[in-house]
């Protein structure tokens, strides 16, 4: 386990010593802001003028989605394509391999240093909305804050399977440039296919990154939550297994 955390404190320094990955972080906290004071003045300029009281400011639950669904699936791909891709494109990778961690480990690690910073992302965009909302739109309950925090923290199995499908497609890439460009149109193609044919739906991992809205409305039934359950888990086995596997086998 010492080795294990090792690699993984390693892989999380990596990312945090490249600044575009604070600068994304920063850029997340300001749009937020910035989403805040415009939808409180447009909200008191629809009071006035329209006679009518509509809330624009983010709140937890408001922000989550458009976050979730595209900013940080795209730091997710950035991250995989620099641990993954640009070192074995620029021969680091070599040097790591050498040292005595096993390679699992080393994989284990890289994995882990993406979806913490993804639940750095995600608590950061939660902790700015909760302040936001209290101080300048609507006044949140215990029970709708305790809420929130559920379904930000339901996200996080779904993107960790989404962090073990990027890594994997990162170790077959090249360049930085082409892994970039699979993982984004791959990614398109998996969310766009369930509107067309609704049984994938069901069936990709992708659309299980909104179960959090299960919190919202109606709970399914036992046996829907045991398998949706299932699937992802299935999914992130297979990914990580097929992923390590690989990485083991890989000659750098």
């Amino acid at each position: 386990m010492t080795a294990l955390y090792a690699a993984y404190r390693n892989e999380l320094s990596k990312l945090f010593w490249r600044k575009k990955y604070i600068v994304f972080l920063i850029i997340g906290v300001v749009f937020c802001i910035l989403w805040a004071l415009v939808g409180h003045f447009a909200t008191g300029l629809i009071a006035r003028h329209g006679g009518f009281f509509i809330n624009l400011t983010p709140t937890p639950m408001g922000a989550l989605p458009l976050f979730l669904q595209f900013l940080i699936p795209l730091l997710i791909f950035m991250g995989a394509t620099d641990l993954i891709t640009a070192e074995s494109a620029e021969h680091t990778m070599r040097a790591m391999i050498y040292r005595p961690v096993e390679r699992w480990k080393l994989y284990s690690g890289k994995l882990l240093a993406l979806v913490t910073y993804a639940a750095i992302y995600l608590a950061c965009v939660f902790f700015i909305s909760i302040v936001l909302s209290q101080t300048i739109g609507r006044t949140l309950t215990t029970i709708e804050i305790f809420r929130a925090f559920a379904s930000y923290a339901l996200t996080i199995p779904p993107l960790a399977v989404l962090t073990a499908f990027a890594v994997l497609i990162a170790l077959i890439g090249r360049s930085g440039t082409l892994t970039m460009f699979i993982l984004v149109a791959a990614y398109l193609i998996m969310s766009i296919l369930p509107m067309f044919f609704p049984i994938f739906s069901e069936l990709l991992f992708t659309s299980y990154l909104s179960w959090h809205r299960l919190l919202i409305g109606v709970l399914p039934g036992a046996s829907r939550l045991i398998h949706m359950t299932v699937l992802i888990v299935s999914y992130g086995a297979v990914f990580f297994t097929a992923g390590s596997l690989l990485f083991d086998r890989m000659e750098y």
